[in-house]
């Protein structure tokens, strides 16, 4: 079962930028936000799946893409945090959709809304 969900946004002068997490006890640091994009973006600018393992957790993530090739908003990441024994693979589908329908909302400040939702649907794929 995940541990938690979170938004990642790239900007040009912050670098990482957590934009929102569910729930919001799990501690997110600057240098996991940046593992994380850093993973995407040695691959490509465009939309792409990937998972990490980490020393406590797991990664299972999705970047949106970046120019003209992006699905909802542009250098987004929506990560879930896993426990070391789940396979990330398994959401790699879910995940994608459920980007997709955060970042469809994005400029509407429904994030917050949102990430509650989707984590609990994660939370039935990782039964």
């Amino acid at each position: 079962m995940p541990k938690s969900i979170i938004l990642i946004k790239w900007d040009d002068k912050l670098g990482t930028n957590l934009v929102g997490s569910y729930p919001e006890r799990f501690k997110v640091s600057s240098r996991l936000l940046m593992n994380i994009y850093s993973a995407h973006r040695t691959q490509s600018t465009d939309p792409s799946f990937v998972s990490l393992t980490l020393r406590d957790f797991k990664v299972s993530s999705f970047f949106s893409g970046m120019g003209s090739n992006y699905i909802g908003a542009s250098n987004y990441i929506v990560a879930l945090i896993l426990r070391r024994d789940e396979n990330p693979e398994k959401f790699k589908n879910i995940l994608k959709k459920a980007a997709a329908k955060i970042l469809k909302h994005i400029e509407k400040g429904e994030v917050n809304k949102l990430l509650p939702e989707v984590f609990n649907e994660m939370k039935k794929v990782g039964r």
